[in-house]
């Protein structure tokens, strides 16, 4: 998940699209991610992960700004390996959780978020 998450950050598309399983492109390419949007990714939280045998999942908060409006990407991703190799097949969204007006910026300025990412 990290270095997917990195691939986004660094726009290595030909990454994003070898790490997708190809069973779930539909239709994907690197064309189409080359297009955008591409918002001023902040950081990645990882909530939680696991794996059993093949198959694995991470829980994950990849953060990031777009014209100069916070919000998150929140997914349950699943992941199989094969032939020693993770790829990514589908994710499950739901809505991310701002952090509270006291708590530390998601962004890693050490700012309280109601005087940092907050008054975006």
């Amino acid at each position: 998940m990290r270095s997917r998450y990195s691939a986004f950050v660094l726009r290595l598309w030909d990454y994003l699209i070898a790490t997708h399983h190809p069973d779930y492109l539909n239709g994907l390419t690197t064309e189409l991610l080359q297009q955008g949007p591409h918002p001023a990714w902040l950081t990645l939280e990882v909530h939680e992960s696991s794996m059993q045998g093949d198959r694995g999942e991470v829980f994950f908060s990849a953060w990031y700004k777009d014209s100069g409006k916070l919000d998150a990407i929140c997914e349950r991703s699943a992941f199989l390996r094969e032939n020693g190799a993770w790829f990514y097949t589908e994710g499950r969204h739901s809505k991310p959780k701002l952090p509270g007006r006291n708590d530390s910026c998601i962004c890693g300025s050490g700012k309280k978020f109601k005087q940092c990412c907050q008054r975006g």
